[in-house]
């Protein structure tokens, strides 16, 4: 069947949980490390671009659990909008968020800009660009960001930059890292940072050497897996420590990976 994003994501959000928001087919206690991974490498990026959180403005797109929320008001943001396809999340956060503003809005819908306004200094789109399903309303989805970001504002994007090829998973659609580059060059859009996230802590995909994928891919079956079954929490952490050491050296993973582009003046 044809994905149907509101009926989806209407039926994900039947419940509020991390794993909704997150990697739905692994335990809330791993998906904690997860987001703590994501979350540290998005302030890396955003610091290494001279990014100040404090009195800023943020517009996130697919606010979900509200767990980058979380993180930017502890960190200071004055002015911070999301939006989010399921009008469950978004009545979610608006309820421990009050102090800022949730729509429920599909970021393919064109007109971005005239529902959330516009001049923001960093706009983020965490785990969400890939569910744009049809390359139709990829570009539609790009200018909507680019018409609410300030001309040198930023953009962060976590995703699975593929090196060859793409993948379809049906409420999926993963690009390759080429594609995401011409895209956000027509949408004004220069990347200025970008690091791998993951290594053994989710599947991998983006490995050119099918030997290495294969390999990689029995680690997971084999070892990771099952211990993420049976120990949650220490499985996470493991995976956490482990790609956070092995991030600190390699340029490139076999996942997902956090990209900060900024909007050309």
């Amino acid at each position: 069947m044809a994905y149907d994003a509101e009926k989806y994501w209407a039926e994900r959000y039947n419940t509020i949980d991390i794993t909704k928001s997150g990697h739905i087919d692994l335990p809330a206690d791993y998906n904690k490390w997860l987001y703590e991974r994501k979350k540290e490498l998005l302030f890396e990026g955003l610091n290494a671009a001279h990014f100040n959180p404090v009195d800023a403005s943020v517009l996130e797109i697919a606010t979900g659990t509200g767990v980058y929320v979380e993180a930017w008001q502890k960190r200071g943001v004055s002015r911070l909008v999301g939006i989010d396809i399921s009008a469950a999340a978004v009545a979610d956060v608006q309820r421990r968020f009050p102090n800022y503003r949730f729509y429920k809005r599909d970021l393919a819908e064109p007109g971005l800009v005239d529902l959330v306004g516009s001049g923001f200094d960093l706009v983020t789109a965490i785990d969400m660009l890939y569910h744009i399903v049809r390359d139709s309303d990829f570009p539609i989805a790009l200018r909507n960001i680019a018409e609410t970001v300030k001309p040198g504002g930023l953009l962060a994007i976590h995703d699975l930059f593929l090196r060859t090829g793409e993948y379809d998973g049906g409420y999926i659609k993963l690009r390759t890292l080429d594609t995401y580059r011409a895209a956000l060059d027509a949408a004004g859009f220069e990347i200025v940072w970008r690091k791998p996230s993951f290594f053994f802590a989710v599947q991998p995909r983006a490995v050119s050497s099918r030997r290495t994928l294969r390999l990689m891919q029995e680690i997971w079956e084999r070892f990771t897996c099952p211990l993420i079954e049976r120990l949650p929490n220490l499985a996470g952490r493991s995976t956490y420590w482990t790609d956070k050491i092995i991030g600190a050296v390699m340029k490139e993973g076999p996942s997902f990976g956090m990209m900060i582009c900024r909007r050309r003046t």
